[in-house]
């Protein structure tokens, strides 16, 4: 696992984003359904990652309770992506205060779907590091949710790690075992994984390069 844990069975992620939304102060002004929708692709990541599929939503909404309806709506286009109901969601929001700028937090409960087996396979990073405004800006330089669960589905990929505010170079060991190097920014930001680690079975690479539509950059063992 990455960034999640396991308790009782159940696998545990969560992702949270503080100063984007439509608040007047908030840094990065977009709609509460894009802040959710990448809070939720990113804790979906983490999940995947583990092996799990999500279950049960939890919110902690910091930004008032008119927004609750548009954050769970950015949170069912995620995955509404992969083709699945969005989980139960239940959760808080802060409605004695009115905070200056936007933040909210989601956590995921799964049950274990999938087991990671990196042997005979390639590594590759799917998508390119951004932060900010420029992930609003660069969609088609993004990993797609979709695009890896169905991988991890039909068994295309054997295992996915995402990046985040480290840089991909940070997890290419967590994830790899070895340290490799890349024609791509391993050390600026990947915001909310925008790039993620993918490990494809060697007789599957063609197919996995076509079905990719964000940049793909395959890993090569960094030289001693």
């Amino acid at each position: 696992m990455r960034n999640a844990i396991e308790v009782n069975g159940l696998v545990v992620s969560i992702d949270n984003s503080g100063c984007i939304g439509t608040k007047e102060h908030d840094i990065v002004h977009v709609p509460n359904e894009i802040t959710a929708y990448f809070t939720a692709r990113t804790a979906i990541l983490e999940q995947l990652c583990a092996g799990a599929i999500p279950v049960q939503l939890l919110m902690a909404n910091f930004s008032g309770d008119d927004v609750w309806t548009e954050y769970e709506q950015g949170f069912k286009k995620a995955f509404s992506e992969m083709g699945l109901e969005m989980p139960s969601l239940m959760g808080s929001s802060e409605t004695n205060f009115q905070s200056l700028q936007s933040a909210v937090s989601l956590t995921m409960l799964g049950k274990k779907q999938f087991a990671r087996n990196t042997n005979h396979c390639e590594f590759y990073v799917v998508g390119e590091p951004l932060v900010g405004n420029d992930v609003i800006e660069n969609p088609h330089k993004i990993a797609q949710l979709d695009e890896l669960y169905e991988g991890l589905v039909n068994g295309m990929i054997q295992a996915i790690w995402p990046t985040g505010s480290k840089g991909i170079g940070a997890e290419i060991i967590r994830f790899a075992g070895e340290n490799f190097t890349a024609h791509v920014d391993l050390t600026s930001s990947a915001g909310p994984s925008c790039a993620v680690l993918v490990a494809v079975k060697k007789e599957h690479e063609e197919m996995f390069k076509t079905n990719m539509t964000a940049p793909v950059s395959k890993l090569v063992k960094a030289k001693e």
